[in-house]
């Protein structure tokens, strides 16, 4: 039984295409490198910063959606898991697309040029509001809180210049809110 809200061979597709125009243009490329800075994973700050931003969106998907701090189900007695029917390859196939592909790609797709961007504040914070509502209409199931995602995913991106620490919050609110919001 196939989601209806994710497919892995077009998620493939389209983010194949995002590399191949990355490798053809040499100055991207630079771009994308520069991107990947890993030591910013040695400062404690950085880890204050991947909380709070994680905090952020935990708090402002309470507010939007109108939820409570106990509003996620038992999930091994719970028959609301939307894995139920999956059979090992979907279940794989959505984790790797959730967990791995998609704070991959989509901060690569939708944070790294707003870099272009990054030493003129004025400029970075337009870049940052277009990709952020370009990023909203992309997961159109929940377009405000997608705004505010890319708001997020981008202040964390605009504050350490590094794409790391933003795919990691990135990893950490989907594999939270497949839990919290009852997927497996």
């Amino acid at each position: 039984m196939q989601t209806p809200t994710f497919s892995l061979y077009w998620a493939l597709i389209i983010y194949g295409a995002l590399l191949g125009l990355i490798y053809v243009f040499p100055k991207t490329r630079q771009l994308y490198k520069k991107a990947f800075d890993f030591s910013v994973l040695k400062k404690f700050p950085t880890y204050l910063l991947i909380l709070t931003a994680f905090l952020t969106i935990f708090f402002a998907n309470l507010v939007i959606f109108k939820r409570h701090l106990s509003s996620t189900f038992n999930l091994l007695t719970s028959n609301y898991s939307q894995t139920l029917f999956l059979d090992t390859f979907e279940l794989i196939s959505l984790l790797v697309g959730k967990l791995i592909i998609a704070p991959v790609f989509e901060e690569l797709m939708f944070r790294v040029p707003l870099s272009i961007w990054m030493n003129r504040r004025f400029y970075f914070i337009l870049a940052l509001l277009g990709s952020s509502i370009i990023f909203g209409m992309m997961h159109s199931e929940y377009p405000l809180f997608g705004v505010i995602l890319g708001i997020v995913f981008g202040s964390v991106y605009g504050l350490t210049k590094s794409i790391v620490p933003g795919i990691l919050v990135h990893f950490l609110w989907n594999l939270f809110s497949l839990y919290y919001f009852n997927y497996i």
